[in-house]
């Protein structure tokens, strides 16, 4: 017979996976991790910003956290 059986699902994630490893060791530049999505940086500050006009939050608190936010707190220098 000139042509392969198909392949189940399973079988061919597995050759999926095997393809994929393969092309991955032979880039010459290293693949870019997956960047965190930038809106969240901006729905966490939204956040904040809310519960500080709400009251939830001082503004001490809401400088605190904004901080640990953008990580330009004391910790990170």
């Amino acid at each position: 017979m000139p042509y392969a059986l198909p392949r189940s699902r399973e079988q061919q994630a597995v050759y999926n996976e095997q393809l994929q490893t393969a092309y991955t060791s032979t880039r010459r530049v290293a693949a870019q991790p997956a960047a965190a999505p930038s809106h969240t940086l901006v729905e966490r500050l939204a956040e904040l910003a809310r519960l500080r006009d709400s009251g939830a939050l001082t503004d001490a608190e809401f400088a605190l956290a904004k901080e640990k936010v953008l990580g330009t707190g004391e910790d990170a220098s």
